[in-house]
C-alpha cells in the first residue's frame, strides 16, 4: 500500500508540474517589454485651432500675450472709442459684476492693455481666449465663445500690409481658396473689413456653412483707429497699426465638422472623432 500510494504521489507531482509548466508557456510576459499604455485623450478642436493660429503668426514674427476675463470699462469700452452711448454697454450685450467691473466681450482689451505698456516698436501681438455677450443662445451662437486677435504697430504700415497679412493668414489657415474683402464697421479700427473666404462646402440654399450664399466671413479686420492712439500717446502721423481677430469657435466647429457651436462645448467625444477624421 504504501509502495502504490508513493508511485501515485510522484505521478500526480509530475502532472501537476506538468499543468504548470503549460500554464506559464500560455501565460508568459516579459517584464523587461514596455507596458501597454492606456489610450490618451485628444486635444480639444479650439486648442487645435488657437495652436494653427499661432504657427501662422509666429511666421510674421507675433508674440502670444494675455489678458484678464474679467475686465473694466475702460479696457473693453472706452481705450477702444467705443463711446458711452454705443449699444454694446448695455445690460444686452454685456455681463456686468460687482464693482463697476464686466466679463469682457472681445479679447480686444489684451490690445488696449498693450499699448498702455509702451513696448518698442515693432509691437506684434497676439491674444486669444473666452469672452463673452450676453446673448440669446441657439445653435450658433452662445453667451460664451471663444476668439483670437492679433495687433501690428509700427511706422510706416498701410492698407496694403493689412490685405497682405489677412490674404497670407486665411491662406495659410483654409488653403488656396478665394478671398474678398468687403467693408465693415468697428470702433476701434478705420478703414475695417471683413475678409469671406469662397465657401466650397456645398452650393446648395440649405448649405450650413454659408446658408446658399457662397461666402463664409472668417474674421474683421482694419486700421488701428487714431483716436486708439491717442488715448495711449501715440501720435497717429508717425505710427500705424492693424488689427485683425478670428472666431476660433465658428472656425473650430467648422474643423470639426459639426453644425452646432454648442456641441464644442459639451462633454462629446464625437466632436473629438470628427476632427481626427478631418484631419
Amino acid at each position: 500500500m504504501a509502495a502504490a500510494t508513493a508511485e501515485i504521489d510522484a505521478h500526480k507531482a509530475i502532472v501537476e508540474a506538468a499543468a504548470v509548466a503549460a500554464r506559464l508557456d500560455a501565460e508568459w510576459l516579459d517584464l523587461s517589454m514596455p507596458g501597454t499604455a492606456p489610450l490618451r485623450g485628444a486635444r480639444h478642436p479650439l486648442t487645435v485651432v488657437e495652436a494653427r493660429c499661432l504657427a501662422v503668426l509666429r511666421q510674421l514674427g507675433f508674440t502670444v500675450v494675455d489678458g484678464p476675463e474679467v475686465e473694466t470699462a475702460y479696457y473693453n469700452f472706452d481705450a477702444l472709442n467705443i463711446p458711452k452711448h454705443h449699444p454694446a454697454r448695455d445690460m444686452q450685450d454685456t455681463f456686468w459684476v460687482s464693482g463697476g467691473l464686466l466679463l469682457r466681450s472681445h479679447t480686444t482689451t489684451v490690445q488696449a492693455r498693450v499699448l498702455q505698456s509702451k513696448p518698442p516698436l515693432p509691437i506684434r501681438v497676439a491674444s486669444m481666449g473666452r469672452v463673452y455677450r450676453n446673448e440669446a443662445v441657439d445653435a450658433t451662437h452662445l453667451a460664451m465663445f471663444h476668439q483670437f486677435e492679433g495687433i501690428w504697430i509700427d511706422r510706416g504700415l498701410t492698407f496694403a500690409h493689412l490685405k497682405g497679412v489677412l490674404a497670407f493668414v486665411a491662406k495659410s489657415l483654409y488653403g488656396d481658396h478665394r478671398v474678398r474683402f468687403k467693408p465693415k464697421f468697428y470702433p476701434y479700427t478705420e478703414p475695417s473689413v471683413g475678409v469671406d473666404l469662397a465657401c466650397t462646402v456645398c452650393d446648395t440654399a440649405g448649405c450650413d456653412a454659408c446658408h446658399g450664399a457662397g461666402w463664409v466671413t472668417i474674421l474683421g479686420a482694419g486700421m488701428v483707429h487714431p483716436n486708439v492712439f491717442r488715448e495711449f500717446g501715440y501720435d497717429p502721423a508717425e505710427v500705424s497699426g492693424i488689427a485683425f481677430g478670428l472666431g476660433t469657435a465658428r472656425m473650430a466647429a467648422q474643423a470639426a465638422g459639426v453644425h452646432k457651436i454648442r456641441s464644442l462645448y459639451e462633454t462629446d467625444l464625437r466632436v473629438h472623432a470628427a476632427l481626427r477624421g478631418a484631419r
